[in-house]
């Protein structure tokens, strides 16, 4: 399966910056959702013990304010979100519920190896073996068939990734389901498939998967879900018999991943139109097992002859990026349902074509200048726009930057751009029809060092950004190139990182761990004696 042309909603076309992709794609459509109907939009920070920064955001109608993280808003419980974050207390709760899960047992970081491995054997093989409070598939080994490799998993969990406490579980056949509940409705359902390459006779696996990591970048939600090349990427090849320097034929399907999860190289395909009524009441019975739970992502292992599933893992922060842009299949308008659910007054505003600038807003909370930011509220009213097409000899001559002033001046939103045919694109939005129309005599009359010979009218409905912005169009060698710089820094990044870990691992740095102590405090004494 390759990455076909994104599919994309028509009030999002456009209106998903790239600070809006990858992981901040849930928050950024709840919100963007929130705000076009006239909701009042606030980001902010909180405060943690390791400093890190956590962004939040809250939506407010006046009279009552919901706050959310990511898509999981406050009529989530923290009960729900600390069963969900264990896996072994969700799946207490579900078998309570006698909602179908695997088989399987807890094992606490006080376990010894050789009881895990003793169970192992007497659950018998194929085997799960997973952290209880990992996310994304981490440390997750699905399908394991032998006691040597239950036990090398075994050690790379615990030793290496040092996630002491595990469940070991009964493998069940199937196809990995993510559905989507809000409000006891199911929303969204995907098919997760595994990372994976297919062959082309002239590449090689590593070539291969370097090409398809290209084709993910175009999709805002598999932007920075590459699929990387570590341990169970190489003893998966190892095992099925090939190399990262194996060509493979014409169509051959080469398996990379036995988990399925997105941020680890996974497809999406959507099903939600074809999920049978029996799934869609596992689904909703496993949401409605957990105390507190309104908005949930459960994982499903599903047998599709059987018609019958089990549930592998429940969220409590669904990522909808999976739904909004999907591999195959219909993109999900599941932010619309979460404001439904939360926000049901605002079900019938119509939704503004406006969008606002998501990267204005991160910039002074990442840089910790602000603690706090409010969007500025949605112009009242309904939005007109046009696109308007003018031609002359209008480049070079300041055209651009004098139609950014008239649009100002109007207080209409919209940008400009030169095309490749050497006309420039007007595009304007904004409250008041009559001017909107007008602005095409605004572009014929130009400023006076431009010569207008035409401008061509034409209807725009696609989203339009807050503001008014001259853009530069860059070209496929541009784009081409300021990828591959990316990609080139990401791997400088990733070796300094790995060597900077191997150095504070090493032997020296920790025999010399008192002296740099005494040099710190050295050095601290002598700014306090400077500032004094």
């Amino acid at each position: 399966m390759e990455i076909n042309d994104v599919n994309w909603l028509p009030h999002l076309e456009n209106a998903v910056p790239v600070t809006g992709f990858g992981k901040k794609l849930s928050m950024y459509t709840i919100a963007l959702e929130g705000w076009r109907r006239g909701l009042k939009l606030k980001f902010y920070t909180i405060d943690n013990p390791e400093n890190k920064l956590k962004v939040r955001y809250s939506l407010s109608n006046g009279d009552r304010e919901h706050r959310f993280e990511s898509s999981k808003g406050d009529k989530t419980t923290e009960l729900a979100y600390e069963i969900c974050d264990n896996k072994y207390l969700t799946k207490e709760y579900l078998s309570k519920a006698n909602v179908p899960t695997p088989d399987g047992k807890r094992f606490t970081e006080e376990t010894e190896d050789e009881e895990i491995i003793n169970y192992a054997n007497t659950l018998g093989f194929p085997l799960v073996l997973k952290p209880t409070n990992a996310n994304g598939g981490k440390g997750v080994f699905s399908d394991i068939h032998s006691i040597e490799s239950f036990k090398d998993a075994l050690s790379y969990v615990r030793y290496e990734l040092e996630y002491m406490e595990v469940i070991v579980e009964a493998y069940v056949a199937g196809n990995e389901y993510r559905v989507v509940v809000v409000d006891n409705k199911v929303v969204g359902a995907l098919n997760r498939v595994p990372a994976h390459v297919a062959g082309n006779g002239k590449d090689t696996i590593r070539q291969l998967i370097r090409n398809k990591n290209r084709m993910r970048r175009s999709n805002p939600h598999l932007k920075s879900r590459n699929i990387k090349i570590d341990k169970p990427v190489i003893e998966l090849l190892t095992a099925n018999g090939y190399t990262l320097d194996s060509v493979p034929r014409e169509g051959e399907e080469i398996s990379l991943r036995l988990t399925s999860n997105l941020s680890t190289g996974g497809d999406s395909v959507d099903l939600t139109d074809v999920l049978s009524p029996e799934l869609r009441e596992v689904a909703i019975d496993g949401t409605k097992a957990i105390p507190g739970l309104t908005v949930s992502g459960m994982d499903m292992i599903v047998d599709d002859e059987n018609n019958s599933g089990v549930i592998i893992e429940a969220n409590t922060r669904p990522g909808l990026g999976g739904h909004l842009f999907p591999v195959q299949g219909e993109p999900r308008d599941i932010p619309k349902d979460i404001i439904d659910f939360y926000f049901p007054e605002t079900k019938d505003i119509k939704r503004s074509s406006l969008y606002f600038d998501f990267n204005s807003i991160l910039e002074p909370l990442q840089n910790r200048t602000a603690e706090a930011v409010e969007v500025t509220p949605l112009p009242e009213g309904e939005i007109y726009a046009k696109n308007y097409i003018v031609s002359g000899k209008i480049r070079n001559v300041g055209y651009k930057v004098w139609i950014k002033r008239q649009a100002l001046l109007r207080r209409m939103h919209g940008f400009t751009e030169e095309l490749e045919d050497g006309n420039i694109s007007v595009v304007v939005a904004g409250t008041n029809e009559e001017e909107i129309n007008e602005f095409k005599n605004v572009c014929l009359e130009g400023n006076p060092k431009a010569e207008v010979s035409g401008v061509i009218e034409k209807p725009w409905d696609k989203p339009v950004k807050i503001g008014f912005e001259i853009n530069k169009k860059l070209s496929s060698e541009e784009i081409s190139q300021i990828e591959l710089d990316n990609e080139q820094m990401g791997k400088e990044l990733y070796f300094y990182k790995k060597r900077y870990g191997q150095i504070k691992s090493s032997r020296f740095w920790r025999s010399t761990a008192p002296f740099r102590f005494v040099i710190d405090k050295g050095k601290n004494f002598i700014r306090s004696l400077r500032k004094a």
